[in-house]
């Protein structure tokens, strides 16, 4: 930018410039130059000393305050120290003495403009050196804070590869414990069909099947841990649901413990199986009485989160003898247990963690020795359903006519005790019966003779309950379907429609009458 009150001048130092290699623009008047002037427009300011209006010092000053990377030099008729002195302190690089020279003008501008571009040059290195500085320092933190983040990750994951692995052989276990029960549990069913009530053996078959539904319980907890039977997963109203177990929650855990309940003033929903929710409690109930050997005061609440996603969290404190941080790290496995032999059997917060897991939430414990204990079940929260459908009634049975006689059955099972059990005692309830050890057997058995309904296992070798029932359908459309399984693994029956699950060990009677159901339902 060349600014000087005499066009001459202006006209002569654009021209000779432009032919330089330069891109001058020229102005008359410093007041119609500033208003042109942009930060960034322009690298250097050429400006006469003394002009109307306004001077030389003064634009300088005024255009710096506006761009100050801008570079200035200030020509002057006027050759005094003093004046040098006074255009040095606006912020000018050098002056030139008119009249003015190319031999002198040149250089001064070349040495300027150089000065420009080292301060720039070294304004952006600094700018730089900052910006780099404090992504290093920030990326410092973010690693500090991502190792400290993958170590709980690490942890977390350790403790969840464990408790999976151990839920893969618990299930496992439960379900061979299952067979062994099923085939106990139904040879003392036939037994009891075919004892006289007064017979002195009576009393022994039924201190027996109390054993196995004893067992049954146990296994029922190994299988909630495991995480991979059915649950009814439907919207609850979580408030509702903890007042409407208060009464069992306070029996469970006992006359020397003062309940209390916190159940907040607002309905929440959370996608759970009420049943299930209500065992959980119940096992919290139990396992913080067992803290409270003294007696205490115990809270049931619950609590609306919305850290990461919606969810309910419902909570019970005690104010028992709390636990060390290792106790509190093994608590949820299966069989861990501080009580004395006999006092429990490790089952308790298995089950609400493998309850909570399966809900798609989780199980958290806050404790100290000395501090009592918090146990949390976080639970997806979800909205309230738009119609409020009442409990369905319970129905009489749709016998057919006759009831199960002329019923025909397929059972298929590979465990040979379990298969005769319920084979023999479907058979004194009055269906007729067809068997099978496996499912290719089982398929060609319906070939050649299709059943009203199939009663099948689960877990079996080659080809699975759910495998054998969709063949069965595509052969049979519409057969009525009943699992009776002692596996954990039971998610995949979800893909099987209008198939119920039963579980072993399974009460015959109870058995046909579902089949029999089934039949007239399917049925129309």
């Amino acid at each position: 930018m060349i600014v000087d009150d005499e066009p001459a001048i202006v006209e002569a130092l654009r021209d000779t410039l432009s032919d330089r290699g330069y891109d001058p623009v020229g102005f008359t008047d410093g007041t119609a130059a500033l208003a042109g002037l942009e930060a960034g427009q322009f690298d250097l300011l050429l400006a006469d000393l003394s002009m109307p209006r306004i001077g030389g010092v003064d634009l300088l000053r005024e255009a710096q305050r506006r761009d100050p990377d801008l570079v200035g030099v200030i020509m002057t008729g006027d050759g005094t120290i003093a004046t040098a002195v006074e255009a040095m302190k606006t912020g000018a690089l050098d002056y030139i003495l008119k009249p003015l020279k190319m031999s002198v003008i040149l250089p001064v501008l070349s040495r300027a403009l150089t000065v420009r571009r080292l301060r720039t040059e070294n304004a952006a290195l600094e700018r730089s050196v900052r910006e780099r500085t404090a992504q290093l320092e920030a990326a410092l933190r973010d690693l500090e804070a991502q190792a400290a983040e993958r170590l709980r990750a690490e942890q977390a994951l350790m403790q969840a590869q464990k408790l999976e692995a151990v839920g893969r052989l618990t299930g496992g276990v439960a379900h061979n414990f299952n067979n062994l029960l099923m085939a106990i549990d139904g040879a003392l069913q036939l037994l009891d069909k075919r004892l006289d009530p007064e017979h002195v053996g009576r009393k022994y078959v039924d201190c027996a099947r109390q054993a196995t539904e004893r067992g049954a319980k146990v296994t029922g907890e190994l299988l909630a841990f495991s995480r991979t039977q059915r649950f009814d997963l439907r919207p609850t109203e979580i408030r509702g649901a903890l007042q409407a177990c208060q009464s069992i929650f306070a029996q469970a855990a006992g006359p020397t413990v003062r309940f209390n309940l916190d159940p907040g003033d607002d309905d929440v929903w959370a996608l759970t199986d009420p049943d299930q929710l209500e065992l959980a409690v119940v096992n919290l109930a139990i396992n913080a009485r067992d803290a409270l050997p003294d007696g205490g005061d115990v809270t049931l609440g619950l609590t609306v989160e919305d850290t990461v996603a919606p969810t309910v969290a419902v909570w019970l404190r005690d104010t028992g003898t709390g636990m060390s941080s290792e106790v509190a790290a093994r608590a949820l496995e299966p069989f861990f247990t501080t009580k004395e032999r006999g006092k429990g059997t490790g089952l308790g917060l298995a089950q609400v963690y493998g309850f909570a897991r399966q809900c798609g939430g989780e199980v958290r414990i806050d404790s100290a020795p000395g501090l009592g204990t918090t146990v949390t079940m976080v639970l997806p929260r979800t909205a309230a359903p738009a119609v409020l459908e009442a409990p369905p009634k319970a129905a009489a049975s749709k016998i057919l006519e006759g009831g199960a006689e002329g019923v025909r059955l397929l059972v298929v099972d590979d465990d040979d005790a379990v298969r005769q059990i319920l084979v023999d005692g479907l058979r004194l309830e009055g269906f007729e019966v067809a068997e099978a050890a496996d499912g290719e057997t089982g398929l060609r058995a319906l070939r050649r003779d299709p059943p009203d309904a199939l009663v099948v296992d689960y877990a079996m070798p080659g080809m699975n309950g759910a495998e054998v029932a969709k063949r069965a359908r595509a052969l049979r459309p519409g057969l009525p379907v009943v699992f009776c399984s002692g596996y954990a693994d039971t998610l995949a029956l979800d893909d099987i429609e209008d198939a119920p699950l039963v579980r072993k060990p399974v009460v015959v009677s109870a058995l046909g009458r579902m089949v029999v159901d089934l039949i007239a339902r399917q049925g129309g």
